[in-house]
């Protein structure tokens, strides 16, 4: 089971590479998962494992392609993706411009969220953090009704 939760602080090196939590590459390893995908966020980038990454391309590809607001969004989302594969140490490699949209520069904060993860930057993380609580977000979900 695809299952990533808790933060961890890591800083990238000269090659604009970062490692991967050892728990998250446990969770990997256990799937048989080497594939994952950089995706650019809004303010951060997303890192799916592939079969993750599949699942959206799946229910993507069977959206209404005549409306503007849906080839824009897979535009976006798609166009700047790209897939890496952990070396030894379990580092992949960022790309630097994407680092820069993201504002990160040095060090990041990785998050497991459900079945991804996401790499921010640390002061990004922390003003989202700040303005952020899990009241103010279950107000808009219906979480309790898929019981």
């Amino acid at each position: 089971m695809l299952l990533f939760a808790g933060n961890y602080r890591y800083s990238l090196d000269e090659k604009n590479r970062v490692i991967i939590p050892v728990k998250f590459r446990e969770v990997l390893n256990a799937e048989n998962i080497d594939k994952l995908y950089v995706v650019k966020g809004d303010s951060h980038l997303f890192l799916m494992p592939f079969p993750v990454f599949q699942e959206l391309y799946e229910k993507l590809k069977n959206w209404d392609f005549t409306k503007e607001a849906n080839q824009n969004y897979v535009r976006l989302l798609f166009s700047d993706a790209f897939d890496v594969t952990p070396d030894k140490q379990g580092r992949i490699m960022l790309r630097k411009e994407m680092c820069e949209e993201a504002g990160i520069n040095g060090e990041v904060i990785i998050i497991g969220v459900l079945n991804r993860m996401e790499i921010w930057a640390p002061d990004r993380w922390n003003d989202f953090r700040e303005k952020s609580t899990l009241q103010g977000f279950s107000a808009n979900l219906d979480v309790h009704s898929q019981q």
